[in-house]
């Protein structure tokens, strides 16, 4: 949970940034977008979770926010990119707190769901830490690629602790 809203974290308080050429209208507009889309992610993304098995849609979503942030170079080098970037980054995002609160409660039962999600949810504190390591990157480095590269290998890693841990949710 910690990679995903880090990645959320990191966009969503870099957004305009991520694109330095773009207006100030797109930079409003792609802000807008991403809650948006935070939004509908969160819709989606539960309903993915109910019709599929939970390992799938959590490895799915990291997988799918991963790629993102490390095609962001590609993305990111016209207003429509960054626009698109947004949508896609929010989306992503939408799914996190549902698709590991719908984790929790698979695993311990939803009857134990509030003594346990306080511990999950506490992966906000180092993520949040996420828009400041992302903005002394691009201080140093005049880019923030770098540091989306970062989280997207933080992403990876998280798969593969679910590809290694995870057959152990729901049980």
């Amino acid at each position: 949970m910690m990679v995903g809203l880090a990645a959320g974290f990191a966009v969503n308080a870099n957004l305009k940034e991520l694109f330095p050429d773009a207006s100030l209208q797109a930079g409003v507009s792609a802000v807008a977008l991403f809650a948006l889309a935070n939004a509908a992610g969160r819709i989606t993304w539960g309903w993915i979770f109910d019709r599929s098995r939970s390992i799938v849609a959590l490895k799915a979503n990291l997988l799918l926010q991963a790629v993102l942030l490390l095609v962001n170079a590609i993305v990111l080098k016209t207003e429509a990119g960054l626009a698109l970037f947004a949508v896609l980054a929010g989306f992503n995002y939408g799914g996190i707190l549902v698709l590991y609160a719908s984790a929790a409660a698979e695993t311990w039962g939803s009857e134990r769901l509030s003594q346990v999600y306080g511990w999950l949810f506490s992966a906000n504190i180092p993520a949040a830490s996420s828009p400041i390591v992302a903005g002394v990157v691009f201080d140093h480095l005049q880019s923030f690629t770098p540091a989306l590269w970062g989280i997207g290998a933080l992403m990876i890693g998280g798969i593969l602790a679910l590809h290694w841990y995870g057959p152990t949710l729901g049980k």
